[in-house]
């Protein structure tokens, strides 16, 4: 089994996923625990971010260096009193990603996607967080095979 983080950066390494073009405003990516500190991805999640954009920002702390965005650990889908403990121990990352100026955040990983969203509400952010999987089947070629035909001809 592969993750997403590795199977997309190894298909654009390789030319599998061609790119029309690159996110064009700055960018930086969330450095989820369990897929960079456990699964050891933190190379590969870097170099697809800068694969996908014209101007990447990196986090001032990266890799098993970057802070826990408080979404994981089965945080997220507690509501009530822990979501406002869940906003307050997020604002070290809004920190972080605010300092970057960038006006997208990759993540590629579910739990930190809604817990980013959640922050930029919170602390009012103005960027937006992506998944990897939309910016890539947004800047992706499709080859001329794989474009629907229409049905008249």
């Amino acid at each position: 089994m592969v993750h997403s983080v590795e199977l997309f950066h190894d298909y654009i390494r390789d030319g599998r996923i061609k790119l029309k073009d690159k996110i064009k405003e700055p960018t930086t990516v969330q450095d989820p625990c369990n897929v960079i500190r456990n699964g050891g991805l933190a190379e590969k999640n870097r170099r697809l971010a800068e694969m996908l954009s014209e101007d990447f920002r990196p986090l001032k702390y990266q890799g098993n260096y970057n802070y826990c965005c408080a979404g994981g650990g089965g945080a997220m889908p507690m509501g009530g009193e822990m979501k406002k403990y869940r906003l307050q121990a997020g604002k070290i990352k809004a920190d972080q990603i605010r300092e970057t100026g960038a006006k997208t955040i990759l993540v590629p990983c579910h739990n930190c996607i809604d817990q980013i969203r959640d922050l930029i509400k919170e602390y009012e952010l103005d960027v937006k967080a992506i998944h990897f999987k939309e910016a890539i089947t947004e800047h992706m070629e499709i080859p001329e095979e794989m474009i629907p035909k229409d049905e008249e001809e």
